[in-house]
């Protein structure tokens, strides 16, 4: 497990930092905020993503209470009970919680092994990577609210609930069984990573979605019948997803050229990548805002203006040893893998402490993706109008703390990703609000003391990022979750 993060008091002027890092999780037995522990019918009115309702996709009513494909279910639960092994009680647990959490995990660690291989294998680039998490939550989620619409329409008991000859191997509630949300969740994971890591072994994930689904027969919450169905749910779900992602700009090349001139961008050391990451991402379809240019930022300063030249200076004298030791720390924290996944990994937390109900849980990983993923589109297309050189290379001494990433300046990619993220994050976890607000504001500097963005890049990218932030809260305040 990583080591999670750190808050911060910041000053603007000068760039003071004190720092501690902390745990999000909280001591046991401390109750957290309420809202979201349980979820039912009104579920089925909440908003989807590429679903038209959650009903788009309702399946047949279940086989009848004590009909011969009811009995012959009920026996192969009992059968496979009888055969438990430690190892098979393992998986049980091991896919007993939130539907969502593993395929996140799994989704991040995939993205982790690939954030190295830059800048050869771009799948793991800033931008593609929010996207795939963007993918993946949106599947998962409007397959979600369809199995929940179908509960609540049939409303069967768990196995484990309804008959005595069925044990609760794991914890079994109230909800109705029928479709399995974790065989839905599965199916529309499964589907998703294999589109996004073409080059794994993509069978890999479909045989973890089918163990996925299949625990919860053997562990008495849900028949074949409900598995089947919800693996079904989660698959029409997932294609509608894939449809619109096999359209939404990402596969479009680059065929451009770089524009010359003073204070242009240019490679920069030590590998001088000489095409720059996803330079038509400004115009990949946006999940939430209209679109990449919707929040467009002005111009920024003139090459050797006053206020130009200040904020190279800025950094030139960070460099010259006044950058803290706490502040270089903080620089690479922020920069070791995509930057959207440290946010991933907040709300992983935050929903772990919580005991969020399945739904809810996978709202919030939806809401948090998709903004980013826009923040990110929206911070790419300002990027590529105006192509502003990086300050290594507007002075060669400049001495970073790592190497400058192969895209344009302006403005920070970190600084409006994290932006928005906050925003979505506090109106989640309004408790939480000020800290993830002092931790958007700390992940904007990290680029500053780190020597690869001018003050000028971070003030924009937070405006930027606060405005499509805004933009996702206004989305979730009128999507029916009350």
């Amino acid at each position: 497990m990583r080591v999670r993060h750190a808050t911060s008091s910041l000053g603007r002027a000068t760039v003071p930092m004190i720092a501690a890092v902390v745990s999000l999780t909280m001591a046991c037995g401390e109750d957290p905020v309420s809202p979201g522990r349980h979820a039912g019918a009104e579920v089925s009115a909440w908003s989807t993503w590429v679903l038209p309702s959650a009903d788009a996709v309702r399946p047949l009513p279940p086989p009848a209470p004590g009909s011969p494909e009811e009995v012959a279910e009920i026996d192969e639960i009992v059968r496979l009970q009888a055969s438990r092994t430690p190892a098979g009680d393992s998986v049980l647990r091991a896919w007993s919680g939130d539907p969502g959490v593993v395929w996140s995990q799994r989704t991040m660690e995939r993205l982790d092994f690939y954030w190295p291989l830059l800048p050869d294998v771009r799948i793991a680039t800033p931008v593609r990577a929010s996207r795939i998490m963007a993918l993946l939550h949106v599947a998962m989620y409007d397959a979600m609210v369809a199995a929940w619409d179908a509960k609540y329409l049939y409303r069967r008991p768990a196995p484990a609930r309804a008959h005595g000859r069925v044990r609760a191997l794991t914890p079994v509630d109230e909800t109705p069984s029928y479709p399995s949300e974790h065989a839905a969740a599965a199916a529309a994971a499964a589907m998703i990573l294999t589109y996004a890591f073409p080059f794994d072994d993509t069978a890999s994930f479909t045989r973890a979605a089918r163990e996925a689904a299949e625990s919860r027969i053997a562990a008495g919450a849900a028949y074949r019948s409900d598995v089947d169905v919800g693996w079904t749910l989660g698959t029409s779900v997932a294609r509608r997803v894939l449809d619109r992602a096999m359209v939404d700009g990402s596969a479009q090349a680059w065929t451009g050229t770089v524009p010359i001139g003073s204070g242009m961008w240019q490679p920069t050391p030590p590998r001088r990548v000489q095409t720059p990451f996803d330079a038509l991402a400004g115009s990949w379809r946006t999940w939430i805002i209209p679109s990449g240019s919707a929040y467009r930022l002005e111009p920024p300063p003139a090459v050797g203006s006053a206020r130009f030249n200040e904020d190279l200076n800025e950094l030139l004298t960070l460099a010259k040893g006044n950058r803290t030791s706490q502040q270089i720390e903080l620089a690479r924290y922020w920069a070791t893998e995509a930057p959207s996944l440290r946010w991933e990994l907040f709300i992983e937390d935050e929903l772990e402490r919580r005991r969020l109900s399945a739904p809810h849980a996978a709202r919030a990983r939806a809401y948090l993706s998709t903004a980013m993923y826009d923040a990110f589109v929206a911070c790419w297309d300002t990027k590529f109008v105006y192509w502003v050189a990086r300050p290594v290379t507007m002075d060669p001494t400049l001495a970073t703390v790592f190497s400058t990433p192969p895209f344009p300046s302006y403005p920070s990619g970190h600084s409006t990703q994290s932006s928005a993220a906050a925003e979505v994050m506090a109106e989640l976890f309004p408790d939480r609000a000020a800290h993830y607000r002092e931790l958007g504001e700390q992940a904007s500097l990290s680029r500053v003391w780190a020597g690869v963005h001018y003050r000028f890049d971070v003030l924009g990218g937070e405006a930027l990022g606060t405005k499509v932030g805004a933009a996702a809260v206004a989305r979730m305040r009128g999507d029916g979750v009350r």
